[in-house]
């Protein structure tokens, strides 16, 4: 897993880490309808996909989401 750090607490999920979290296709991170849908709070950065994790990791707690616990 690569980590990006955007300074103090700010890492930034990459979509591959939130699909295998939240035991989703990549393709369903990626459509536009499911993101609208669910309110994830993503981010694009060029082509890519991200989440902050504090941001994310609210949301998936307020949402009561199942995860998947072999992430790490």
């Amino acid at each position: 897993m690569t980590t990006y750090a955007l300074g103090a607490n700010k890492r930034l999920l990459t979509s591959e880490e939130i699909a295998l979290i939240l035991k989703i296709s990549l393709n369903t991170v990626h459509n536009r309808d499911w993101q609208r849908r669910n309110a994830c709070p993503l981010i694009k950065i060029g082509k890519r996909t991200y989440a902050l994790e504090a941001t994310f990791w609210n949301w998936v707690n307020k949402k009561g989401m199942m995860v998947n616990d072999e992430s790490d």
